[in-house]
């Protein structure tokens, strides 16, 4: 199974919302226990293939919430569900999530842009977003060295 790797723009919306998800289950916990349980979130979320993952119902969401091969946090994992959802609202509109990120990063600045995905995305708030778009290979600025070793190239 491939991973995205952090630090580089993935190649479509399912690494963009791979790495959304590392961000989100890395939050309280350390990036090693998340890799840990990489190839099982892979397995589990269908390798994040965005229109499956938003296709998910109540009955899957359950069924992963006991899914040994991830991390078992039910609301993250429904957040990733309404995630894919939102991308998936995004891509319809731009054609693809990457290009909505892409191009809001270009014409609103890296501010704007990771306010606009904490509004709209769960489990992502102002600073995860920032670290997301550096993970997702934006440019954002100086980043600490806690934030490259957590969200950067390994």
């Amino acid at each position: 199974m491939k991973h995205v790797t952090p630090g580089q723009r993935p190649d479509n919306d399912a690494g963009y919302l791979e790495m959304m998800t590392k961000v989100i289950f890395m939050g309280g916990l350390n990036r090693q226990v998340v890799e840990g349980k990489w190839d099982g979130f892979l397995a589990a979320f269908d390798e994040f293939d965005v229109g499956r993952v938003a296709d998910y119902n109540e009955e899957k969401i359950e069924a992963l919430s006991e899914d040994e091969r991830i991390i078992r946090y039910a609301a993250k994992i429904k957040a990733v569900v309404d995630n894919a959802r939102t991308m998936l609202e995004l891509a319809d509109e731009h054609g693809s999530f990457g290009d909505w990120l892409q191009g809001s990063v270009a014409d609103d600045g890296v501010d704007k842009t990771a306010k606009a995905i904490a509004k709209q995305f769960k489990y992502m708030s102002e600073d995860s977003s920032r670290r997301y778009l550096y993970a997702v290979g934006e440019d954002v600025g100086e980043v600490s060295e806690k934030v490259m070793k957590k969200y950067g190239p390994s």
